[in-house]
């Protein structure tokens, strides 16, 4: 570790070498170590999958991808569902042979996945047996979809789609049947497409909201994928069986990561307790699996930490987990310690940056109240308005550069360039301090990002659909602290002249006309917004009113 006495810059250098394979070099290379060894638990579905056959099963898609659906290196994919056997697969038999996945992200409108796969020219789209509501969404964002032959779909404003596959209930009029695409006895021509994949191929895109505004998709080779591979407790010993319960969407960047490519590395077990994430379903496949890691949310963490129905199940072999998205507080992560002896690792990244930093098993309680130090192979500045880094202990914003961070937006110079300066730094957009120890401190946030459950909300996104409402006037869209989810969303409004609507009514209204990502919780009507010296609102008056006016829950440890 190199941190300057005065300046506010840490680099962590790695004694690991980087991975020189693609990913499904990577999956052989596991299947000769633990053949036999579970790769992937799903409890809901009752389905268990080893390193052996997650391969012979990868195999035989890819050769349905190569002979039946016509797919080759550089063409590109969509998927989107709940947490299905399906998603692995088909991201893995994708990688085999060079097709690049665009992960997509339930909750968003069918506008923007039509944005999205039309801006990647996807060929496929790949729709999970669950949620049952997938394809009735699919038909609205493709409506010859219903009446078109299966494999060959004709859409006026999807000119290079062709074929949608689904599984399960979904395999509807239009669709082809998951189950059917598969070829055995492909090995050679599988084989003899891997040969021409290189590590520096794109291996999927995730979406992401960044620090502006719509979603955007960052792009991750397969070098990037691999190497980024510090996220991962160096506990994890891959002579040992461990098992990792994920409950994140595997659209989301952490959990491509944990579901996906940790098995690979670690010969780790994933755990997937149910298609959709319910606390009680990942207390169920804790004691069930004998789960001995995690990944949970904000509002996960604050459950195990406090919630009493976690007494109705055997936890014991839990024994460290990780949280991101907000910042956790020190109460919640003693907590766990203390009560039932998990070490909880406050993960601080972006999608653009993965995990940049977190405090090591090996640290103890007078850190837990910071993110933790920079992860290896990992520079990490805090500089002022000028790009000039600050000296210790002053605030800045926080910037990231990494050989296995992200290389830009696909298809946006201009996103890129507003995100990575021209010697490879990433503007995190959040304001820290640095320690001379050389730990980091979130104090904030650049620009005006919510963060729910480590979703980005952009306020002005919500208050440009909030205007469309007849009777208001004017909005302005507000974070409120809350323990459970770190922030929430409120919408403060004025309506016209003559209107009456009360708060309920327009909570009402907005629900199903927004994403579900960006929904807010909380509905207000003011009179009046108050104001600076300028007139311009002023944001933090108006949130002490907003706040004075909601009942929150009081948190379950001491501030």
């Amino acid at each position: 570790m190199a941190l300057s006495r005065k300046k506010s810059y840490i680099h962590i250098p790695s004694l690991k070498p980087f991975i020189g394979l693609t990913i499904h070099e990577m999956l052989e290379e596991r299947v000769k170590k633990n053949p036999d060894r579970e790769m992937l638990v799903f409890v809901g579905d009752n389905e268990r999958v080893t390193f052996a056959e997650f391969k012979k099963r990868v195999v035989d898609l890819a050769a349905g991808f190569l002979l039946k659906l016509g797919l080759r290196r550089g063409d590109r994919i969509s998927v989107i569902g709940a947490n299905h056997v399906e998603w692995p697969l088909i991201t893995g038999a994708a990688r085999a042979i060079g097709v690049c996945v665009v992960n997509l992200l339930i909750g968003h409108t069918p506008q923007i996945f039509k944005n999205i796969m039309t801006q990647v020219s996807c060929k496929a789209l790949f729709i999970t047996r669950s949620p049952d509501t997938l394809y009735p969404m699919v038909c609205e964002m493709i409506p010859e979809l219903s009446e078109s032959i299966p494999g060959d779909l004709n859409s006026i404003q999807f000119s290079d789609l062709k074929k949608i596959i689904a599984a399960g209930s979904n395999f509807k009029s239009g669709t082809l049947n998951f189950d059917d695409i598969s070829i055995s006895g492909c090995e050679e021509e599988v084989a003899k497409a891997a040969k021409k994949v290189t590590i520096d191929d794109v291996s999927h895109f995730n979406m992401t909201s960044g620090t502006t505004g719509s979603p955007k998709l960052a792009t991750f080779t397969h070098f990037l994928t691999l190497n980024d591979n510090i996220f991962v407790p160096d506990q994890f010993d891959e002579k040992q069986i461990n098992k990792f319960a994920c409950i994140s969407n595997m659209a989301y960047v952490g959990a491509t990561q944990f579901s996906q490519v940790a098995p690979l590395l670690f010969g780790t077990t994933s755990v997937f307790p149910s298609p959709t994430y319910t606390f009680e379903k990942f207390l169920q496949a804790v004691e069930a699996e004998r789960c001995n890691s995690f990944l949970l949310m904000i509002d996960g963490a604050v459950n195990l930490a406090y919630n009493p129905i976690c007494d109705k199940y055997d936890l014991s072999s839990l024994k460290s987990g990780i949280t991101g998205g907000s910042p956790i507080p020190p109460g919640v992560v003693l907590e766990l310690n203390r009560k039932r002896g998990i070490r909880l690792l406050n993960a601080y990244g972006a999608t653009e940056a993965t995990t940049v930093s977190s405090t090591t098993v090996e640290d103890g309680p007078d850190v837990w109240n910071t993110t933790g130090r920079p992860v290896p192979n990992t520079e990490l500045q805090i500089v002022d308005e000028e790009g000039c880094p600050v000296e210790v202990g002053e605030t800045g914003e926080v910037w990231v550069r990494s050989p296995v961070a992200f290389g830009g937006y696909y298809g946006d110079i201009e996103k890129t360039k507003q995100t990575i300066t021209e010697n490879a730094w990433i503007k995190m957009g959040d304001v820290g301090k640095l320690s001379e120890d050389g730990y980091l401190t979130i104090v904030g946030r650049i620009k005006d990002i919510i963060i729910r459950k480590g979703f980005n909300i952009h306020p002005s996104e919500v208050e440009s659909l909030v205007i469309t409402h007849p009777a208001v006037n004017r909005a302005q869209v507000l974070s409120i602290p809350d323990y459970r989810v770190g922030e929430d969303v409120c919408v403060c409004v004025t309506l016209n002249e003559g209107c009456n609507v009360r708060e309920e009514e327009l909570k009402t209204f907005f629900e199903g006309k927004m994403s579900d990502l960006i929904q807010p919780s909380y509905f207000l009507i003011f009179d009046s917004f108050p104001s600076g010296a300028t007139g311009k609102v002023d944001r933090k008056k108006l949130q002490e009113m907003a706040i004075g006016r909601i009942k929150l829950p009081e948190t379950p440890y001491a501030e």
